[in-house]
């Protein structure tokens, strides 16, 4: 969850069939509470469009607009189509933004104020934003009475908003401060998740990007994205606004004349303009109450912000109506295209149950393994579709299985068989792993019927410190089964093979150059293990196994001591070097410990394992006796 470049997995709830029409029990509750989310989402678009019409009374096309680029967002569709106290949020903030501006232009009325105090108190029980609303509308409403130098609005506003919201939504805040010393239990949310992270400014700008991104388009439990082409557009629209914007502003900045009195002042808050700075001020406030959150806890989310949605409509019709027809056509077709692609397309491909296969619907390249699985599952066949990969990088193989026994009539997900590929690289240690349900994390096989075969696509994520060069083993098994069935094996690389050098000692067959050797001690004493190092570089693919020999003493008779070995301790068998690597590696020649003191040749080759032939040695274009290169003389003392 939260990761949207995730190839699985992408669902927090396993769907069955008993999801299917007619709904009955909890998923009838689920779909009415749908219903309501989204007619809380027409709520908030009347809003706007009221909203716009107070701001702008002659300038229809911008009432349009506003409403238009909010309803024809994707976050916005998707959020109204889901179980969320979002949506709630959203309208009642919109409802209050609409109230307020509407006391701003027209005169104050009791029942106009209690009514605004009835919207902010039920703001505040649905989220702590609802606190921030009643600062705002004191604050707005204080200005207001200042600008008119009106001193009984001030004893208004607090008998009539702030009394009403206190008495519906103070007691919940009283009750948090007595349970958990916090009024907004904030705490208990950030205990629940980890813990304060204890950001600062600095860190949590940095995710910015997040935040912007999802305030377009990221579904799911955060890990749904639709193509970069929609985020690109509605950068562009934003771009457009901005532009249009400066525009419009930009003969009013040059003629603007500051005032110079307290009278010319409160003029200057009489004008309707002003309302648009007003607006602006509860964006900034809901924006600092996102980041004061999000140093505390991960929420990066654009939805956060939806209940300043009125500031960022209007600001968006704002600037586009510079741009005349183009913005009043073009934009709103755009941004439905958006939506439209985000609802029919992208989410319903994310969870798409996959479809069954027929015998043998797979490439030649899959390994057919027929393997029992247990828990009702067999292992039909495995396609690695990755020979290579680097340190944090991504091995992707398909799997093919079927049910070996018919599901039960209430299948039990709490026991659904549990899918785990462990990767493993030098030695036994452990290079990645990925644990998940069949069908991409969306379909568990105690739902499949008989007979049928499913195709999993899965992608396991190499750890980025793994030792390499290296061969990576695959094994798959089912979660509670013992042991677990080979599937495979692949080349783990570096990012980039160190530059080799130019020096070449000895050339071995017809690829394998000896760049470097060292060994030590020297001199040794006898029993001690001697180390040698030496460098490759690989000029041609050997395409076989060889075995690495590393002899003591005349290569005519049967040697004194010797260190036979695959390269790198079998870890990156000469099989899989291709041209370009130059590979490190290390061997190691135990002395017998009766070895008479002396001055001992020491020896290098390769052979064929199976056969016992050597490869040919050549040093300076010559073939060496016995296809072994001299590397020196140890002194034994």
């Amino acid at each position: 969850l939260g990761d949207a470049s995730w190839p699985n997995n992408w669902n927090a709830f396993v769907h069955t069939d008993q999801e299917n029409w007619p709904w009955r029990g909890p998923v009838l509750a689920v779909h009415l509470l749908r219903l309501f989310s989204a007619v809380l989402g027409a709520g908030t678009l009347l809003f706007i469009y009221g909203t716009a019409r107070l701001v702008w009374p002659e300038q229809p096309d911008r009432w349009l607009l506003a409403t238009a680029v909010v309803a024809f967002l994707p976050q916005f569709t998707f959020l109204h189509g889901a179980v969320t106290n979002d949506a709630l949020i959203i309208l009642l903030s919109a409802a209050g933004l609409w109230q307020l501006v509407r006391l701003w232009l027209q005169p104050i009325t009791r029942g106009r104020l209690l009514l605004l105090g009835l919207t902010v108190g039920l703001a505040a029980l649905t989220k702590a934003t609802g606190l921030l609303l009643l600062l705002y509308a004191m604050g707005f409403l204080l200005l207001r009475a200042w600008r008119d130098g009106r001193q009984e609005t001030a004893w208004q506003t607090a008998v009539y908003l702030l009394l009403p919201a206190l008495l519906l939504s103070g007691w919940l805040y009283g009750r948090n401060w007595l349970l958990y010393g916090d009024p907004t239990a904030a705490n208990q949310f950030v205990s629940y998740f980890g813990g304060s992270r204890a950001f600062g400014l600095r860190e949590v700008l940095a995710e910015s990007s997040g935040l912007w991104l999802s305030l377009f388009a990221v579904f799911g439990w955060f890990n749904v994205r639709p193509p970069d082409w929609i985020y690109w557009l509605w950068n562009g629209v934003v771009l457009a606004a901005a532009a249009g914007a400066l525009k419009q502003c930009e003969f009013r900045i040059t003629n603007y004349q500051l005032p110079t009195t307290n009278d010319q002042l409160r003029s200057l808050w009489r004008r309707p303009a002003m309302v648009g700075w007003l607006l602006l001020g509860w964006f900034l406030l809901v924006y600092a109450g996102l980041v004061r959150f999000m140093m505390l806890t991960p929420a990066a989310q654009g939805r956060l912000l939806f209940p300043a949605l009125i500031p960022m409509a209007l600001g968006l019709a704002f600037g586009l109506s510079y741009w005349r027809r183009w913005a009043m056509v073009v934009v709103p077709a755009l941004a439905l295209l958006t939506s439209l692609i985000s609802v029919f397309v992208v989410i319903p491909r994310a969870y798409a149950v996959p479809q069954p296969l027929r015998m043998g619907d797979w490439p030649e390249t899959a390994a057919v393994l027929n393997h029992d699985l247990g828990q009702g599952v067999e292992l039909i066949a495995v396609d690695l579709e990755t020979t290579v990969v680097q340190p944090g990088g991504s091995v992707w193989l398909t799997v093919y299985s079927r049910p070996t026994i018919p599901p039960p009539l209430t299948p039990d997900i709490d026991n659904a068989p549990e899918l785990v590929v462990n990767l493993f690289g030098a030695g036994t240690s452990l290079a990645g792993k990925l644990h998940t349900y069949h069908g991409r994390g969306l379909y568990p096989a105690n739902l499949w019927s008989e007979g049928e075969i499913f195709a999993d696509r899965l992608r396991v994520d190499v750890y980025p410190d793994i030792v390499v060069p290296a061969v990576l083993r695959l094994y798959l098994h089912l979660l509670d089964e013992e042991g677990g069935v080979f599937v495979g094996e692949l080349k783990g690389a570096p990012a980039q093979w160190p530059p080799a050098p130019d020096e070449r000692l000895a050339q071995f067959g017809t690829g394998l150059e000896l760049a470097a050797a060292h060994f030590a001690p020297q001199p040794a004493r006898p029993g001690e293990r001697l180390l040698l190092t030496t460098s490759w570089v690989v000029t041609a693919a050997p395409g076989r196994d060889f075995t690495l020999f590393f002899h003591l003493g005349d290569p005519a008779v049967p040697p004194l001591a010797q260190g036979d070995s695959p390269p790198r301790g079998g870890s990156y068998p000469t099989g899989y070097w291709a041209a370009g690597d130059v590979v490190a590696d290390w061997y190691t020649l135990d002395l017998p410990p009766d070895l008479a003191d002396g001055r001992y040749p020491l020896w290098i080759g390769f052979y064929d394992p199976v056969s016992g032939e050597r490869l040919t040695a050549v040093v300076n274009g010559e073939r060496q006796p016995h296809d072994a290169y001299l590397l020196g003389y140890l002194t034994v003392e």
